[in-house]
């Protein structure tokens, strides 16, 4: 049987640096809408939660302005600009990000979530 190559299927990476998270070009179509996101920490489960509002969720009032981040977004690439939650995450799963460098992980979409799901497992390279 012939299987052929689909982009749609190719695997979401994200890349933690010490002052910001890029996702790579397979997750920003995630983004599409987006205004601001919000990042949640599953530590047991060594997961990070990335949760795409639009500008009515955003500017509701049902949600703090002070979890809400904001996200820049380019034709091949999607980043939240942060070291606040760069902290946040790192201390939450207990990962460390060498100066000058990144780690990378995957990351999918969850459907029933309705987020983009970084997964923590494994050393990050």
């Amino acid at each position: 049987m012939i299987e052929f190559f689909d982009s749609e299927k190719k695997d979401g990476l994200v890349s933690i640096y010490e002052n910001h998270i890029t996702f790579n070009k397979s997750l920003i179509k995630y983004f599409k809408d987006a205004y601001r996101v919000r990042v949640g920490v599953d530590r047991q489960a060594k997961k990070a939660y990335v949760f795409s509002l639009n500008k009515d969720q955003s500017l509701s009032g049902e949600l703090s302005q002070t979890s809400l981040l904001p996200l820049s977004l380019s034709n091949t690439y999607a980043r939240i600009c942060s070291r606040a939650i760069v902290e946040y995450i790192t201390e939450a799963v207990g990962i460390n990000v060498p100066k000058g460098e990144y780690l990378r992980f995957k990351a999918s979409y969850d459907e029933a979530k309705k987020a983009i799901v970084i997964c923590f497992e494994g050393d990050g390279k």
